[in-house]
């Protein structure tokens, strides 16, 4: 079985045996994680588009085949060995900068998804190989506003999730400027922009949304100002989690499949830009039991404090159990088998799993200024 560990992209997968093979996204291409069993350690056997910063890595199992995304224009690739060796499959798509990558299975059907940079949304009915722009997403109200904070100061689409009963359902989040609906299979769209309150600092910094499988009109939404929960499909929400919370700055978050009221979160204390003026982010893994009104942490085996920001966080599930990998950006990989209970890293010293510049905080100042003008050029 195939799980994967990206900043963005398809990170929840499902079987009925445990993960063997880990596919991480880093700075310099695919890494591949091999394990014969779960009482053998897991090790990095492979290596693959090592010119890309990826930024999202997809299993689609209906095909077998794994795609990834990368930053900068660098395209989309495939691979139908899963991972072993890659080719390019984004031609026909306009904008090469891949942001994030989801499936949705229709039955027998596969429909792909790719977000990109600027903020735009294509879908493929083929496995990626053709592609066409849903382009009603950037005909919204407001899109003059959209921007994301660092240099270029280009919005994205970060995320992509689907109601579970109804597939022309479908939710987008845009980093920074927007939470949008469409219930015509993404032809038109609409922003459910009741969450914001007037004291919030990080407008519209939305990172993540899901539906609750068993009443898919209970929504989760997480960003720059922490957990919101909605009980009627985005009319209203509840703000559950804030700045002052043990993961002040949320960004990965699953619902666990055992129970859908449960939710796993990961992410620092403090949102990036506090990153560098204390060289370290703090970040931890926590777990609620009831739709996020009650945390626990899931620290046991991560460092105490984590210094590079968990930027990427993974979930497979086998039978009853939960397997979550996290990466740092500062390289490294911890897996635990018991859904966080206990964590093991597996790997230190990679290239940084990072979304966008986010590594650039951990870098000596020299080398974080030599970052910072690749992004403003």
């Amino acid at each position: 079985m195939i799980s994967c560990l990206s900043c963005n992209g398809g990170t929840v997968t499902a079987g009925d045996d445990p993960s063997m093979r880990l596919l991480v996204a880093t700075l310099n291409g695919v890494r591949v994680f091999d394990r014969w069993n779960e009482s053998v350690p897991w090790k990095c056997r492979r290596q693959g588009l090592t010119d890309f910063h990826i930024s999202s890595i997809l299993y689609e199992p209906y095909s077998g085949l794994v795609f990834a995304g990368a930053h900068g224009k660098r395209g989309l690739w495939m691979s139908d060995d899963a991972g072993e060796t890659w080719h390019p499959c984004g031609r026909a798509l306009k904008n090469a900068h891949i942001y994030t990558l989801a499936a949705q299975h229709r039955g027998v059907n596969v429909v792909l998804y790719a977000g990109t940079e600027p903020a735009a949304l294509y879908r493929s009915d083929d496995l990626g190989r053709t592609w066409r722009e849903l382009s009603g997403l950037r005909e919204v109200p407001g899109t003059e506003r959209w921007s994301f904070p660092p240099p270029p100061h280009i919005a994205h689409v970060k995320n992509v999730a689907f109601h579970p009963a109804e597939p022309t359902t479908l939710y987008v989040c845009i980093e920074q400027g927007a939470v949008l609906k469409s219930v015509d299979d993404g032809e038109t769209w609409v922003e459910l922009d009741s969450y914001e309150a007037g004291e919030d600092f990080f407008e519209r910094d939305n990172h993540r949304i899901l539906p609750r499988p068993s009443n898919p009109r209970e929504l989760f939404m997480c960003g720059g100002e922490g957990l919101y929960y909605s009980p009627d499909g985005g009319e209203t929400w509840d703000h559950r989690t804030d700045r002052q919370h043990r993961i002040g700055y949320p960004d990965a978050m699953f619902i666990d499949p055992r129970d859908d009221n449960a939710l796993f979160m990961a992410g620092p204390a403090e949102p990036p830009r506090d990153w560098g003026r204390t060289r370290r982010s703090d970040a931890t893994v926590m777990h609620s039991p009831d739709g996020g009104r009650t945390w626990r942490e899931l620290n046991k085996g991560l460092p105490k404090p984590v210094i590079g920001n968990i930027e990427a966080m993974g979930m497979h599930q086998f039978g009853s159990r939960v397997m979550l990998s996290a990466g740092t950006a500062t390289g490294e990989v911890f897996v635990s088998d018991n859904a966080g209970e206990n964590w093991t890293c597996i790997a230190r010293g990679l290239p940084p799993i990072s979304k966008g510049g986010h590594y650039r905080w951990f870098l000596a100042e020299d080398a974080r200024a030599r970052v910072e003008q690749r992004m403003r050029a």
